[in-house]
């Protein structure tokens, strides 16, 4: 276990590194090492409902902290372009979700936003069954986000990111609970991420 955030950061920033070369080479991307930072994601209340009827309630996996219907995740590691916000940050702490009989666990989520496709990763475990790493969260980023990107003092927000349930992500929940409450597209809710990057490394 102890060898999996290396092997995650080194993935990481060679996909970042595939997204740069594919750029036009009179625009070249500078590329961000993210250092740290948390993402707090605000659970809607249909969220909430549809756990509800399960008789489920989120609770923090460790590392992650719930304070009513907010939950954040330290960020690990990761790269960015502040050009266009394109990259992948990598967190630890997750979400579990139990009832009485049944236990899911939402763990080190992967925020992709490279390609036409923005969404994140989870390695998700059921009653202690290793299922895998499953797209679970289709992300919409904010219509009104401002590029560059301008960090303040090496940090920066990126909020008003809207998650929604991708249908893998439905079908392993609907699967684990013996249900179909969990519809396509359901609207988790937002988040906002603060991010911190070291000006002065640009990754090329």
């Amino acid at each position: 276990m102890n060898r999996m955030p290396t092997k995650l950061m080194f993935a990481t920033a060679m996909a970042v590194v595939a997204f740069t070369l594919s750029t036009t080479p009179s625009h070249a991307q500078k590329i961000y090492v993210v250092q740290d930072g948390r993402t707090t994601l605000t659970m809607s209340k249909v969220l909430l409902a549809d756990l509800a009827t399960i008789g489920a309630t989120p609770a923090p996996v460790a590392g992650s902290q719930l304070l009513s219907n907010q939950i954040y995740f330290p960020i690990t590691s990761g790269a960015i372009s502040l050009e266009t916000a394109a990259g992948q940050m990598l967190h630890s702490g997750g979400i579990n979700i139990n009832t009485a009989t049944k236990q899911v666990k939402l763990d080190s989520f992967i925020v992709n936003t490279i390609g036409e496709e923005s969404f994140v990763t989870a390695l998700v475990v059921v009653d202690g069954k290793f299922l895998g790493r499953i797209k679970m969260f289709d992300l919409t980023l904010p219509s009104d986000l401002t590029l560059p990107i301008d960090p303040k003092s090496g940090d920066f927000f990126l909020g008003g990111v809207r998650w929604n349930l991708d249908p893998e992500g439905a079908a392993a929940l609907n699967d684990a609970f013996g249900t179909k409450i969990f519809a396509d597209d359901l609207f988790i809710g937002d988040s906002l991420s603060l991010v911190f990057v070291p000006l002065n490394a640009d990754g090329q």
